[in-house]
């Protein structure tokens, strides 16, 4: 069994875009990501949509700049472990989806007065944003039937309750 960690966390030092993220959906967090440790080195990686582009960064470098604030961990078989590894793999150089945020703007500024809208802005698999990356992943690992395509932080941290322990 391999295991794999959905991670949500902030950022360590002040920072106006992970406020206001956090501010909009009052929410502890502003981060998604996914926590693996590599079967050739052994190394804590995270792949994540930030910056510009889904990444993978090392646990050092991941704990530099972010703070942990919740993690939900799932046993894994090693086929389901793989196929998480290689769709990961195989979103690494895809672009941050800024119109998607631009989106979750637009629904929590309309919900502070309460009116419910769907994000115009949905993902097809070209670009991501931290939440849909983790949930396009999880869904890729395990066909957990998430609806990735507009997936917010909030959305995705509610459905690790219903998530199973074991992903086989």
């Amino acid at each position: 069994m391999q295991k794999i960690s959905i991670v949500f966390s902030k950022r360590s030092s002040f920072n106006l875009f992970s406020s206001l993220i956090m501010f909009g959906l009052k929410a502890p967090f502003s981060h998604c990501s996914v926590k693996m440790v590599d079967g050739d080195t052994g190394q804590v990686v995270y792949y994540q949509a930030s910056g510009l582009a889904v990444n993978c960064v090392s646990e050092t470098e991941f704990l530099l700049n972010e703070t942990i604030v919740y993690q939900k961990d799932v046993s894994t078989s090693d086929q389901v472990f793989k196929a998480g590894k290689s769709f990961a793999i195989d979103q690494l150089g895809k672009p941050y989806y800024i119109m998607a945020i631009f989106g979750f703007a637009a629904q929590i500024l309309l919900g502070m007065i309460h009116i419910k809208i769907k994000n115009p802005f949905k993902i097809n698999g070209s670009e991501y944003v931290c939440s849909q990356f983790a949930a396009a992943f999880i869904d890729a690992a395990d066909n957990l039937s998430l609806d990735v395509r507009e997936m917010q932080p909030m959305e995705l941290y509610e459905a690790m309750p219903s998530l199973p322990d074991v992903w086989s």
